[in-house]
């Protein structure tokens, strides 16, 4: 076992160390470690089966604002060793995972706590002009800590927790294997829960009773009701476009537009107006660069693109990205001014900053990007306002990019790729990973030059024309659908209870089918819902769920569907 440990351990390093999003991305996701784990480990299918178990749990928690409710990373590649070690049913693998990420959560606090060092060794060399520094410390320091933290635990694990994870599981009796089935059947209701109280609005949530029943009653699978649901969208979408324009062309072309400021740090506001019939343009845009001595080639963009998909290799609680921003802006300072200057120039990234990284918030560094370039060119550009601009638009940056990206593409793509690994299909983590990753990446790629070419106004374009809404509105729609479906195919607990009046046998389960199938996966997955729109603590959920589930087993109220 020496090899798969190694392997799993640098997998779990990786899964911390995000030193090229592209890389890392995925591997905070159960359903695509899960498969990468047994692999290294020798039994692929148990390991898709596993991971895809765990991810079911956790589609809808959201890593938002360097806030993480739950560690996905080791509860995906920690909860699949141990199922694997033990060859355990896959449906156990719930059990396993959730303990590893109440621990995980004490793991991303050590790691992001020691990487609060290195920043400040980061201004000790900025200070001394040493540039070159920031690349050692955005990367080699923050590796070591997650290969300690992370790394060796898991080649631990996996290289001597065979005996003991084996014993474990065969002392475990058999009533309560069965009440964890029951428990494991039960689970995937909150993450169905929390995405329902991320996605759902009063006047969509119909649609997740859509798809449930779609689902119950006429069988169809998830890939079907997800190609459905995303033609309801998109003739919703087209008929509210187009009733926009109508209105639009009935009103006058001098209507003034309600007025969308920024503050830099200086408290200097910078205002934007719009009419009917005019672009959006800026009071301080960055003026034409065609007589620029200085100039950054598209060659230097795409460097520099690829440079700020590590901004969180050193992730950390006293600046969040900071580091991992000053890493990438080190290639265009050092083309744009001359060494004298270089670290100077560079102190201004050494702030604060959290956003979207990857497919929204790219937008912010090509700003900050056309604007640097305007300054080195002895424009009337000062480093507070670069900064004020940067850390005015991280905000609805990453509202945007967040609810887009997890609240929204994550668990669509997710759930139809755990449904196809459940269904003991390969490809649903490996098409997961490659489409999730393109469309981010594809869009990042596109917003990082976009923000570059048009400067500031292209952020206040993308906030005011609407369009973000409706975009939401319309993929909300086929998430909800396809949660829907979810809840009605992943949520594996019915009830077995039997009575007997004289000869006669009555069987509840078969009661409730034929008010409607699923009623039971239905009402626990509302309740759940209730009770996280109640903002209880999922933490105790997690634990009612655990209580609930096995007491119910022992009654024999709740038992593990059998398909």
């Amino acid at each position: 076992m020496l090899i798969p440990a190694i392997l799993v351990a640098i997998l779990a390093t990786f899964s911390q160390w995000w030193f090229f999003a592209p890389v890392t991305r995925c591997m905070t996701y159960p359903l695509t470690t899960g498969l990468i784990v047994g692999v290294f480990m020798g039994h692929p299918m148990l390991g898709m089966l596993a991971g895809a178990n765990i991810q079911l749990v956790y589609l809808g928690w959201i890593n938002a604002g360097g806030v993480m409710p739950s560690n996905t990373m080791v509860a995906g590649i920690y909860g699949t060793a141990l199922t694997i070690l033990s060859s355990a049913n896959p449906k156990l693998a719930v059990t396993f995972a959730i303990p590893f990420s109440l621990l995980g959560l004490l793991m991303v606090q050590i790691y992001q706590t020691l990487n609060s060092f290195w920043v400040h060794r980061a201004d000790k060399a900025l200070d001394e002009g040493k540039v070159n520094q920031i690349r050692f410390l955005n990367y080699v320091p923050s590796f070591i800590v997650a290969l300690v933290v992370y790394g060796i635990p898991a080649f631990c694990l996996v290289l001597f927790g065979k005996t003991w994870a084996t014993s474990m599981i065969q002392s475990i009796p058999k009533s309560l294997t069965t009440a964890l089935e029951v428990v494991g059947g039960l689970m995937p209701a909150l993450g169905i829960a929390m995405l329902l109280n991320y996605l759902g609005k009063r006047s969509l949530n119909a649609y997740f009773f859509i798809g449930f029943f779609l689902a119950v009653y006429l069988k169809l699978d998830i890939m079907a009701i997800a190609i459905f649901s995303a033609a309801i969208a998109f003739l919703i979408f087209v008929s509210q476009t187009s009733k926009k324009t109508e209105n639009n062309a009935g009103t006058t072309s001098n209507k003034k537009v309600k007025r969308l400021t920024l503050k830099n740090r200086t408290g200097q506001t910078e205002s934007v107006k719009t009419n009917a019939s005019s672009t959006v343009t800026s009071t301080s845009d960055v003026v034409s660069s065609t007589n620029y001595k200085v100039q950054l080639t598209k060659k230097d963009l795409v460097k520099t693109w690829l440079w700020e998909q590590s901004d969180e290799a050193a992730y950390n609680y006293e600046r969040l990205q900071a580091l991992g921003l000053t890493n990438m802006m080190i290639y265009p300072i050092k083309k744009l001014y001359s060494e004298d200057r270089q670290a100077e120039e560079l102190k201004k990234y050494m702030v604060f900053f959290n956003t979207e990284p990857h497919m929204v918030g790219p937008i912010i560094h090509g700003v900050a990007l056309s604007m640097e370039e305007a300054r080195a060119n002895g424009q009337d550009v000062s480093a507070e306002d670069i900064n004020g601009v940067r850390t005015g638009l991280m905000g609805p940056a990453a509202g945007i990019g967040d609810t887009v990206q997890q609240g929204i593409l994550f668990p669509i793509l997710a759930s139809i790729g755990a449904t196809m690994a459940l269904d003991h299909n390969y490809m649903g983590p490996i098409l997961f990973t490659l489409i999730f990753e393109i469309i981010i990446y594809a869009i990042g790629y596109f917003m990082f030059m976009y923000g570059y070419k048009k400067g500031k106004s292209s952020v206040i374009t993308i906030l005011k024309n609407g369009v973000i809404d409706k975009v939401t509105n319309a993929f909300s729609i086929v998430g909800l659908m396809v949660v829907g479906t979810m809840a009605a195919t992943r949520v594996t607990v019915d009830t077995p209870l039997i009575w007997t009046v004289g000869k006669s046998t009555m069987k509840l389960q078969a009661i409730l089918n034929t008010l409607a199938p699923g009623l039971i996966p239905l009402a626990v997955t509302l309740i759940i819902w209730r009770l996280v729109a109640k903002k209880v603590n999922p933490t105790w959920i997690i634990l009612g769920i655990f209580v609930i589930g096995i007491l119910f087993s022992y009654l024999n109220i709740f038992g593990v569907v059998t398909k």
